[in-house]
């Protein structure tokens, strides 16, 4: 009686795992198919993909597909934005396939081509992975971690180098938008003091609904005419010993340049300017003049700091500090 039992229990497992068998491979099947029909040219969007091939492996456990040689291209006509590696690691687990994880090759390429510029930028990097939340078929929500960072122009010269850059977009609570947290560590783009920031920080809503159709330019241009714009709650930038922090909302004018205000409460300034001129960056004249100025917009000192509260406007393609100009601010892409 036992031995029946025990008989019966061994068919019923092997039977449950021929079923499960057949089912992970028929479910690789599906996701290969999802793959190539997602990644095919379409009028409804204004990007496609290919690969050289598509390997599927993992089991039991998990669905690990890898697409060897990955090429995305974004744009049309004369202005696209090509992305290229040698793999793309991507994870799902059978039993729930809400959650997606991506596994971010090492080294990465992007090459940009407009009528005015061809340009080929290599991204590379110790560690990268991202994982992509799912809600009736949707993305609901993205997470990216990338650590010991480098981006690099073609002809091998680093333009910036970063500890690490966390991104995470989710769906915003109320559904109107969506929630944006951004960190980078350790930040350097080219060379010298002036350009090493220990740690950059934005978190920030980006409300009206990007449409699904059409170009980059076009869906961008279509938020803005509804009347899109990003809330930045909470902006952080520690570059020692300055410290400031600020909030503010943002826009695009009808010539796709940043528009809006900002209210930055700044620590350490006079300190950055002392430094910057014994750098050289700045003569010694210009660095009095700047730093006398400063003193009398900033209030009385707090533990030993004078703290400087700046209202940074942006609007006709320029961007100001109180009343001083100080920068052009250029559109998001050239006009068509």
């Amino acid at each position: 009686m036992v031995g029946r039992r025990i008989q019966w229990i061994a068919a019923v497992v092997i039977a449950l795992a021929a079923i499960y068998t057949i089912a992970w491979h028929g479910l690789a099947l599906r996701l290969e198919g999802i793959m190539d029909e997602a990644a095919a040219p379409s009028a409804e969007k204004d990007w496609h993909a290919s690969w050289t091939r598509l390997e599927a492996d993992g089991f039991p456990l998990s669905m690990r597909m890898t697409a060897q040689q990955p090429r995305v291209v974004w744009g049309r006509g004369r202005e696209q934005v090509t992305w290229q590696a040698s793999e793309l690691v991507i994870i799902t687990n059978p039993f729930d396939p809400t959650v997606v994880s991506l596994v971010l090759p090492r080294r990465q390429d992007l090459a940009i081509e407009t009528p005015s510029r061809h340009q080929v930028i290599g991204i590379s990097m110790v560690h990268g992975r991202a994982a992509i939340g799912l809600a009736s078929g949707e993305v609901d929500a993205i997470a990216i971690g990338l650590e010991d960072v480098a981006v690099i122009s073609g002809n091998g010269t680093a333009l910036a180098e970063a500890g690490t850059l966390d991104l995470v977009t989710a769906t915003s609570g109320d559904g109107e938008g969506r929630d944006v947290f951004l960190e980078v560590t350790d930040l350097t783009t080219g060379r010298g003091f002036a350009e090493q920031v220990e740690r950059g920080m934005a978190r920030m809503r980006v409300v009206g609904a990007l449409p699904r159709q059409g170009t980059a330019r076009e869906r961008v241009d279509a938020w803005r005419r509804a009347g899109g714009y990003v809330d930045l709650e909470d902006l952080v930038l520690e570059w020692q010993p300055l410290v400031a922090r600020g909030q503010g909302r943002l826009a695009l004018d009808r010539e796709n340049r940043p528009i809006g205000a900002l209210r930055l409460d700044v620590v350490g300034y006079r300190e950055i300017i002392t430094a910057l001129s014994q750098a050289g960056k700045v003569r010694q004249d210009q660095a009095d003049i700047l730093a006398a100025t400063l003193d009398l917009m900033a209030g009385p000192p707090v533990d030993g700091q004078r703290r400087l509260d700046v209202d940074l406007s942006m609007q006709h393609g320029r961007m100001t500090v109180g009343p001083f100009s100080v920068m052009r601010l250029a559109p998001l892409w050239p006009p068509p």
